[in-house]
């Protein structure tokens, strides 16, 4: 497993030193970006659950996540209640905002290869309708635009997920008992296998390892709420959850630790908060945190 992380960090130094050299520009991301969530990740999501024995324990796992992004999102906004409401608002937004189909999909697949990307499927479902329904909710409360609470634009983010709109028609397709044939997921198959190196390489194309003063002092509380949270959840669903499946208590163990989810950026632009810098350094710091977590979790405890 140990050179499964190697792997991934050479092709995430790789698209960091394209990006270096000029080979690669930072503009390129949004390509690669393209590619990755709308046609690799979502085949990557078909095979998985093309002919996958589904068990309704599973739904505890989107349950699960949407509660726990509720209560750590108010607890992060309690926590910076004597800063700005842009820097609260970006908190708000960031906090439990995680990066799952980006960053966990290749570790997973490396390793827990036969039932992870099932798992952290369902997990995503509830991440992803934290991400494009409440989060965007926060950035938008927090702005300094217009206070309305647009539902067809939430919706409209929510449809636009490619991957969770997939996840949503597999699911129904594999409840319904309805599955592609063999050509049709050896074609998709073939476009999942790309994943792995494109979204390591995109990570590298979208690190900036340049640090602002100013924000450093912001970025280090954040990270210790982003962290501190993940470790105390983690610690009460290990000792607490009434599941007997070791595997949904791992999976929301390791959820926890991912990075900020890269849709936050997009959202902190949108709203136009003054607050990039801050979520920009946060996300790339929590990068190479998460990277580092996850390995010594899977070593000590898988």
């Amino acid at each position: 497993m140990t050179q499964q992380f190697i792997f991934i960090i050479l092709l995430i130094a790789l698209g960091y030193f394209l990006k270096r050299i000029n080979y690669l520009k930072a503009s390129d991301s949004k390509v690669l970006s393209t590619i990755v969530f709308n046609v690799t990740l979502p085949s990557l999501i078909i095979v998985n659950l093309n002919s996958a024995e589904l068990d309704l324990s599973l739904s505890i796992l989107p349950i699960m996540m949407i509660v726990y992004a509720l209560i750590t999102k108010f607890i992060a906004i309690l926590c910076f209640l004597k800063y700005d409401t842009q820097i609260r608002g970006t908190v708000g937004m960031m906090t439990a905002s995680l990066n799952i189909g980006l960053f966990a999909y290749p570790l997973v697949e490396a390793i827990w290869p036969e039932q992870g990307l099932i798992y952290f499927g369902m997990a995503d479902v509830g991440a992803s309708i934290m991400m494009f329904g409440v989060t965007y909710i926060i950035g938008s409360y927090f702005s300094d635009g217009p206070k309305q609470l647009n539902f067809s634009a939430i919706l409209l983010s929510l449809a636009k997920s490619v991957p969770l709109v997939t996840y949503i028609v597999m699911f129904t397709l594999n409840i319904s008992h309805i599955h592609f044939p063999e050509p049709v997921e050896n074609f998709f198959n073939i476009l999942s296998q790309a994943n792995m190196p494109l979204s390591m390489i995109l990570l590298g194309l979208t690190l900036n390892f340049t640090l602002e003063r100013k924000w450093l002092p912001l970025v280090l509380k954040y990270l210790g709420l982003h962290y501190g949270f993940a470790i105390v959840a983690g610690l009460l669903v290990a000792f607490l959850l009434p599941v007997d499946d070791p595997m949904i208590k791992t999976t929301l163990q390791v959820a926890w630790l991912l990075p900020v989810g890269v849709a936050i950026i997009q959202y902190t632009i949108q709203f136009r908060y003054k607050t990039l810098p801050f979520v920009a350094m946060t996300t790339n710091i929590s990068i190479m945190i998460s990277i580092v977590a996850i390995y010594l979790y899977q070593l000590f405890f898988v």
